[in-house]
């Protein structure tokens, strides 16, 4: 038998909706409407009105009501967004670092106030009619960073001193206004000072030390330093890492890997390669035997430095022979010409030797590491950060300088791909280089560049780059170069720095003999 194909049932058809049911599902729709309509209208007034009376305070500047308000509203809605975000990477971040919460909330709290009021003086700037902040509100937003980092010290005071040495990221204004941050931090009281070196050194201070001052000779964001004498009368400076501070760096670098995430892409500022390297150097600078073995191998390089005294140091402590002299730019300003020349060219051939020639460099270059004795000689003080340099680095530096002085853009433009920089538009960037190091052109005068001009335009290229790369080594060796070159333009001195340089580019560039 052949089966009949059985055909399924439809399914039923609903009955049509009877028109009350219809009417009463459009009446639901529109008073949910209204009521929508009647929160949003509550939510706007207040923005409006703050909109309005501002717009009465500015309106002789002749701004329009409508762009104003709107400007209003997204820079509030602007602020509250920053705001939820630095929160939520804060507490996210405290989930992993708990100790790190106290401090982490305080720099987050601090970030947020100082973003508040520069959203509020660039809408200020808008309804003056200017495209961005004047020189006055950088200003203030740059003293009002560098007093939070004073006051929490810490990572971020270090921060804001690798900041202040690179004016080519921030800015002159915020550069110069940071640039406190190498002197003014608040000294640390005695007691707990005293009590760090006897815990660290296991033996009370008078079994160690005939003297020692309470008063700092200097405080910095990790340590300070107290002058002191040995037993056997030898004159000592002690360095002595502020108590707590392990702490402090810990939740600076979760805090500034938060923020970095939270803030999100700054023209210009690759936050999270400075974040890294930021903590990767702060580690180092946390032990002191290992800045006690960089004096030593400095000293065995020919360079004046305090010698570490291994009896009455630690990881924590280091105790190092007492150099006498006077503060670098103190002893520029009151030299004669000719006496500030040498003392600048004999500064120009030991970054020069540290960088091309022995690979090793003093990465801390502020002008309070560098004093000059009384036979008028160049010291170098603070070895807590050091940059090293392999001879293949120091080749592809070299030959990029090399080509520089030589004025040739194809080899500029192969050179700085080779030591690890790159661009959206590499010709710019190869003209740019080459401003940025015109002194390296034989025959000129450091006295005769036109420093500001020159530093200006190079500023507004740098930021115009898209796409830029700098390899790693250059954020530290950017701060050194920007110090020299910052004392180079103060001081113009009649130095040739390509002559003062030459031997070590030419020794650096060449290649490597053959087993």
């Amino acid at each position: 038998m052949t089966a009949e194909p059985v055909t399924p049932e439809a399914p039923p058809t609903p009955p049509p909706a009877a028109p009350a049911d219809v009417l009463g599902a459009t009446a639901d729709v529109l008073d949910a409407t209204r009521a929508l309509a009647r929160a949003l209208a509550g939510l706007a007034r207040p923005l409006r009105d703050t909109a309005l009376h501002t717009a009465r305070l500015v309106q002789h500047v002749g701004v329009r009501l409508d762009a104003f308000a709107l400007d209003l509203a997204r820079d509030v809605g602007a602020v509250a967004r920053d705001a939820q975000a630095l929160a939520t990477a804060t507490r996210d971040q405290a989930t992993t670092v708990g100790r790190a919460t106290p401090r982490t909330a305080r720099l987050a709290t601090a970030a947020a106030g100082v973003l508040a009021r520069q959203r509020w003086l660039r809408l200020r700037a808008a309804a003056r009619g200017d495209a961005g902040l004047s020189a006055d509100d950088h200003r203030e937003l740059a003293r009002r960073v560098t007093a939070i980092a004073a006051e929490l010290r810490g990572g971020l005071a270090k921060l804001g001193q690798l900041a202040s040495c690179r004016p080519d990221l921030v800015g002159p204004i915020w550069a110069r206004e940071l640039a406190a941050l190498q002197d003014e931090v608040p000294a640390i009281a005695a007691a707990p000072i005293r009590a760090r070196i006897e815990a660290e050194l296991g033996r009370p201070i008078a079994e160690i030390f005939a003297e020692l001052d309470d008063a700092p000779l200097a405080a910095a964001s990790l340590a300070q330093v107290h002058a002191g004498r040995l037993l056997d009368g030898t004159a000592v400076v002690v360095k002595v890492q502020v108590p707590g501070v392990e702490d402090v760096i810990a939740a600076d670098i979760a805090a500034l890997t938060a923020l970095t995430g939270a803030v999100g892409n700054v023209p210009g500022v690759d936050l999270p390669t400075l974040a890294a390297e930021l903590g990767r150097a702060l580690a180092v600078e946390l032990d002191y035997r290992a800045e006690a073995v960089m004096l030593d191998r400095f000293a065995a390089a020919g360079v004046r430095v305090p010698r570490p005294i291994a009896a009455a140091s630690s990881g924590r402590v280091l105790t190092m022979t007492r150099i006498d002299g006077e503060r670098l730019t103190a002893c520029l300003d009151r030299l004669t010409p000719a006496a500030r020349d040498r003392v600048l060219a004999e500064l120009v051939g030991e970054i020069a030797a540290q960088v091309l020639g022995r690979g090793l460099v003093h990465a801390d270059p502020h002008p309070g590491n560098f004093l000059v004795t009384a036979d008028g000689h160049l010291a170098l003080l603070d070895f807590g950060c050091v940059l090293e340099l392999d001879r293949d680095q120091r080749a592809a530096y070299a030959r990029l300088m090399l080509a520089i002085a030589a004025g040739d853009r194809a080899a500029v433009v192969a050179r700085l791909a080779e030591a690890g920089f790159a661009a959206a538009e590499p010709d710019r960037l190869a003209a740019l280089a080459a401003s940025m190091v015109a002194a390296l052109t034989p025959g000129t005068s450091a006295a005769d560049l036109d420093w500001e001009g020159a530093f200006a335009e190079q500023l507004g290229a740098a930021r115009a780059l898209g796409g830029l790369v700098i390899p790693r080594s250059f954020v530290l060796l950017g701060r050194v170069l920007a110090t020299v070159a910052g004392l180079l333009a103060r001081y113009r001195p009649a130095i040739h720095v390509h002559a003062l340089i030459a031997p070590h580019l030419l020794a650096a560039a060449a290649p490597v003999p053959r087993a």
